[in-house]
C-alpha cells in the first residue's frame, strides 16, 4: 500500500492540495506538501519513557521513524487499529532540520484542492481539537474540514517538553 505523494496532477499546484483522512470519525486534512508517503500499518516497537501518544518507532526502508497516535495527540482518545488503519509519514522542518514522523490514522479519504477563497478561520468553539492545532477550516462539498497545522501539532520542542508516561 506504500503510496508516494508527489508532484502536481492535471495542472494543479500542490500548495492548495490537502490529503483528507479520518480520525475518530472526524474528517481532517493535511497539506500534501508535508506528506512524504502513506504506508500500511506496520510493526511498532515501543520506546520507554515516551509520551502516551508516541506509540513507538517503525522501520521504513531502513529509516527509523517515530509513530504518533494522531487521535491521542489531538485529545480524541486512543486509536483502535482496524483494517484501514495506516501511517502517514510527514516531514516536519524545525531549526533547519527535517524530521520524519509517522501519524497513525483510521483511514485515508482523498486529496482535495482547497483554495484561500474556500477557507474560514478556526472557530473559538465547537471543535473537539485544540484550536492551535487547526490551521484553518476548508470548505469542501458544502462541509468544513479542519486542516491540521503540522508545525504546531508536531513541534519538536513541544514534544520534547511533554511529560512522559
Amino acid at each position: 500500500m506504500s503510496e508516494q505523494i508527489m508532484g502536481g496532477s492535471q495542472g494543479h499546484t500542490n500548495e492548495h492540495q490537502y490529503l483528507t483522512f479520518y480520525v475518530q470519525d472526524e474528517q481532517l486534512g493535511i497539506g500534501i506538501l508535508a506528506i512524504k508517503e502513506i504506508i500500511e500499518f506496520a510493526v511498532i516497537t515501543k520506546v520507554p519513557q515516551m509520551s502516551r501518544f508516541v506509540l513507538g518507532i517503525t522501520n521504513v526502508r531502513g529509516n527509523v521513524i517515530p509513530v504518533i497516535d494522531l487521535s491521542d495527540r489531538l485529545g480524541l482518545g486512543v486509536s483502535d487499529v482496524m483494517r484501514r488503519t495506516c501511517i502517514v509519514i510527514v516531514e516536519v522542518k524545525e531549526d533547519g532540520e527535517v524530521f520524519e514522523i509517522g501519524l497513525l490514522i483510521d483511514a485515508v479519504n482523498q486529496v482535495y484542492d482547497i483554495y484561500p477563497t474556500d477557507t474560514e478561520d478556526t472557530p473559538n468553539f465547537g471543535s473537539r481539537i485544540r484550536k492551535d492545532f487547526i490551521k484553518f477550516m476548508g470548505k469542501v462539498e458544502n462541509q468544513f474540514i479542519a486542516i491540521i497545522s503540522i508545525e504546531r501539532l508536531l513541534s519538536i520542542r513541544e514534544l520534547a517538553n511533554l511529560p512522559h508516561n
